[in-house]
């Protein structure tokens, strides 16, 4: 299903067992910034030629949430350390046609102010 996880699915993930970050290795996740908007999903039609001045990258696991990933983002972009910024989330892949699909998933704020979605991991996300 498309759109934010559901609250049985929100109760799942509180059941779930933790990652043993001391045993797991890690995965690198890309992110591109972009103020304003969001890239689109054309922005990634041609591998190799995604929007590369905007990447940076970060090294996570599947069970780090979105307020995490706010946090991380902050110490690697200074421009997002202001007090009203806020993050939108989206993931990029490929459908089964091998088009790009790119669906929002979440928002959060470098204010301290709460959001629905940041608790939300990117298992709960259906991240690959």
């Amino acid at each position: 299903t498309w759109g934010f996880p559901t609250t049985m699915q929100r109760r799942e993930h509180t059941q779930r067992e933790k990652i043993d970050r001391q045993k797991i290795c890690p995965l690198l996740l890309r992110v591109f910034h972009k103020e304003g908007i969001h890239h689109t999903a054309e922005d990634f039609a041609i591998r190799g030629e995604e929007p590369k001045q905007d990447e940076f990258t970060i090294y996570t696991w599947k069970d780090a949430t979105l307020k995490e990933l706010t946090d991380l983002i902050k110490g690697a972009k200074k421009s997002l350390r202001s007090r009203n910024a806020k993050l939108s989330f989206a993931l990029v892949y490929p459908d089964k046609s091998g088009k790009n699909v790119l669906r929002q998933v979440g928002v959060t704020f470098t204010n301290g102010r709460r959001s629905n979605e940041e608790s939300l991991s990117l298992e709960d996300l259906n991240f690959e």
